[in-house]
């Protein structure tokens, strides 16, 4: 075993007493300390809700700033229900800021909630996942319950490993919903992202990959919401890939593009932001030196188009008001004309 596999194993082999528990859900908002808009942005979200079985809302940092002390103290005034601000531990809280590793961020910003949580559940919400329907999380609840589940989530994992080996109903992270007393069955280690054998291979597990692999297949499940939810994806590790890089940095989903576009519209508390001006980000579609690039061709064209729906079927969405989403249209001219991109009318 690494030294560094050791320290997590020795640091959460056991979870701390549970705190009293309340039926409903714990709403988990892990968010990046350096990236405040994404707080800003999750709470409009969230704040469209319905929230008749949500116990709580925990957001937990990865650094804790000024800044995200600042959004989560003017959001409680008008919150429904309970809403907190909820640390690291120590040496995390130190340690990881340094690390910039985002599944090590991850891991720890869910153990940390699911040690602060009261409800019988807790529901993870992903910082660049946008909620449509208002009913979204309360009705996953209700479903999960009425299907007596310790896992609901809303699409299967990326890794074909899974399937290969009849794995077919784990979920990935993104709103995953799970019986708190489910994930406190299994060492916190555990959900972890670690390598460990299975079926007599070593395999890389993912954040609560392995205790799902080892659970009861028929309480675990998937439910599509595929017209309730936009989700980018990969937003987070990309910019975390782009503050390591130097030189020109392909930007070839568009993430870049995303994280700035919803610094200008989004951002309230100041703060500074080392993405490049959107102005600037467009320069590296037709220069290949520019800091910021852009793949092209005809796939290029496609996901380029594909990630525009995504941003007009979110900026369409109650939270976002008509204002900010023309504007969006505006400040993304340059991409459309570049890759051919035309709006459909409404």
């Amino acid at each position: 075993m690494q030294p560094a596999d050791r320290y997590w194993t020795t640091r959460f082999a056991h979870w701390s007493p549970a705190l009293p528990e309340s039926p409903g859900y714990s709403l988990l908002v892990p968010v990046p300390g350096d990236l405040p808009v994404f707080l800003e942005v999750a709470l409009a979200v969230i704040g469209q809700q319905q929230s008749k079985h949500r116990v709580e809302t925990l957001v937990i940092p990865d650094v804790v700033t000024p800044q995200m002390r600042s959004i989560v103290d003017k959001a409680q005034a008008n919150w429904q229900g309970r809403l907190e601000l909820v640390p690291l531990p120590q040496p995390e809280r130190s340690v990881l800021p340094r690390l910039k590793n985002p599944g090590h961020n991850h891991a720890v910003q869910l153990i940390t909630g699911v040690h602060a949580s009261r409800g019988s559940h807790i529901l993870l919400h992903d910082a660049d996942l946008f909620l449509l329907d208002p009913g979204a999380l309360d009705q996953r609840y209700e479903q999960a319950m009425e299907r007596d589940l310790d896992v609901l989530g809303i699409s299967p994992v990326w890794d074909k490993w899974y399937a290969e080996h009849g794995l077919t109903h784990l979920a990935a992270t993104w709103e995953l919903l799970a019986r708190r007393d489910w994930m406190r069955a299994f060492p916190p280690r555990m959900h972890m992202g670690h390598t460990a054998e299975m079926f007599g291979e070593s395999h890389i597990f993912d954040t609560t990959l392995r205790p799902q692999a080892l659970g009861n297949p028929q309480r675990i499940a998937q439910d599509d919401l595929v017209d309730e939810v936009v989700h980018f994806n990969y937003v987070i590790s990309t910019y975390r890939h782009f503050q390591r890089s130097s030189g020109s940095f392909l930007d070839d989903r568009f993430r870049l593009v995303l994280v700035r576009l919803l610094i200008d519209l989004f951002a309230e508390e100041p703060f500074e932001y080392v993405v490049p001006s959107l102005a600037e980000l467009s320069q590296g579609l037709r220069d290949e030196s520019a800091r910021v690039t852009y793949p092209s061709g005809e796939k290029a064209s496609a996901d380029y188009a594909a990630f525009r729906s995504q941003i007009s079927r979110t900026f369409d969405g109650a939270w976002c008001s008509r204002e900010r989403g023309m504007q969006a249209d505006k400040d993304l001219a340059p991409f459309d004309e570049h890759y051919g991109y035309r709006r459909s009318p409404q």
